[in-house]
């Protein structure tokens, strides 16, 4: 597992990015539409900002965990106890991405990107 990304959901998408990448200073690294990636430098973690509806219910950032095989890594740690948040979700040609929480109820992602550099 390499932790690849932590995002936040947030109320105002223009204003976030501009934060992040003018008031921050980091570099925008990619956006699609509802998504953005900022990060330092190359190779860095990055920090993800996604348009959500539900913003602010649910404050604090989704650690995201890159994986080989998505459905293998879930199914190891389901047997160690791990419970997970619905289905394996799935952007097309992007990611795979599976949702569960620690003990203290903070959000976890793993992924598996299914696009190709």
């Amino acid at each position: 597992m390499k932790v690849t990304i932590s995002w936040f959901s947030v109320k105002d998408f223009e204003q976030a990015k501009k934060f992040y990448g003018e008031s921050l200073g980091l570099k925008k690294t990619f956006e699609t539409e509802q998504w953005a990636e900022f990060a330092g430098g190359e190779g860095e973690a990055s920090i993800g900002l996604a348009v959500n509806p539900r913003a602010g219910k649910e404050p604090g950032a989704t650690v995201v965990l890159q994986v080989p095989d998505i459905e293998d890594e879930r199914r190891r740690l389901e047997s160690r106890g791990v419970s997970f948040e619905g289905k394996i979700e799935e952007v097309p040609g992007m990611v795979k991405l599976a949702t569960f929480r620690d003990p203290s109820g903070n959000r976890l992602q793993l992924c598996q990107l299914l696009m190709h550099s």
